[in-house]
């Protein structure tokens, strides 16, 4: 009968001790969601299981800055789905990963589950990865031993396939950080499934614009063997999108430059050619969404003045 031996740190260097120690056999859990699956169906058998759930300091959300500039946000790794869709700072300052989680399974899972694991799960269809790598995000690393030069590591870049990432045996997710998108920013995450509710994403699309600072980011998830941006299509957009005389037209031809930078495959929720489709429509609906219903808005304004 499989019975780990369970190890219980009190800080985050303690765990990454631990995680050292058992020479890649061992597993950290906090909220269990995705681990406590694969323990059932055999998927994961670690000799070691190192809970998390004694780290308080990892639960906390900062932000650096005011108001009128944010500057950049903190968020410990065990912070929950439910915690971040419903935190002040995050529905104020980062609105599209407080969308993403409100997306997330059940309200039980998002009461349990943490974004630090939602992270290092890797999954291609992670509803926070996906607003996460939109934010341009990194993930907070301890090492045990010793400091290293490895302790922020951007996470485009860190996913390297299905429940793989570039985090090492010994290395534990403490936080995740990124600078908040400046107050004019708008954003949208879409995501679509075979149901309303308690669905993996078919498709997700979460998309930044802020006009002023000529930023826009375009992050896919459930197409490609890990959560991707699609900077190609980024690339277009600030290569044309301030000279451009039909936005519209423009945006139609980034939303195909999206579809072409995602590699889909088939499988039981959908098709490869359908999900393509898909990420062009979705693309196209949150692009219309930040850039022309802002502009449709501000020319509203200054014709009522």
């Amino acid at each position: 009968m499989y019975e780990p031996a369970w190890r219980f740190p009190t800080n985050a260097a303690e765990a990454a001790e631990i995680l050292r120690d058992a020479g890649g056999d061992a597993r950290a859990i906090a909220g269990g969601t995705d681990l406590t699956v694969l323990l059932r169906t055999g998927a994961a058998r670690p000799g070691v299981i190192v809970d998390l759930g004694a780290l308080d300091d990892l639960r906390g959300i900062e932000l650096d800055g005011t108001p009128a500039a944010p500057g950049r946000m903190g968020i410990g790794a065990l912070v929950t789905h439910g915690g971040l869709a419903a935190h002040p700072l995050v529905v104020e300052h980062a609105p599209i990963l407080a969308e993403a989680c409100r997306t997330v399974g059940s309200p039980q899972i998002r009461a349990r589950g943490t974004i630090g694991g939602n992270v290092a799960h890797a999954s291609p269809a992670a509803d926070g990865s996906v607003a996460l790598l939109a934010l341009d995000a990194a993930a907070l690393t301890t090492t045990a031993g010793s400091a290293s030069d490895r302790d922020v590591l951007p996470l485009e870049g860190f996913f390297t396939g299905p429940g793989e990432t570039v985090l090492r045996p010994h290395e534990l997710i403490r936080g995740i950080a990124f600078d908040c998108p400046p107050p004019g920013a708008r954003s949208v995450y879409l995501k679509a499934g075979q149901r309303n509710a308690l669905a993996i994403a078919i498709v997700s699309v979460a998309v930044i614009h802020e006009p002023d600072g000529g930023l826009v980011r375009i992050a896919l998830g459930s197409v490609a063997p890990t959560p991707i941006r699609a900077r190609e299509a980024e690339d277009l957009f600030l290569s044309e999108w301030d000279a451009a005389t039909d936005r519209p037209a423009l945006i139609d031809g980034v939303a195909k430059r999206t579809a072409a930078c995602a590699s889909p495959i088939d499988d039981v929720r959908a098709s490869a050619r359908y999900r393509t489709m898909l990420v062009e429509a979705m693309a196209r609906d949150a692009l219309r969404r930040v850039c022309l219903e802002r502009s449709d808005s501000s020319k509203r304004s200054d014709s009522n003045r």
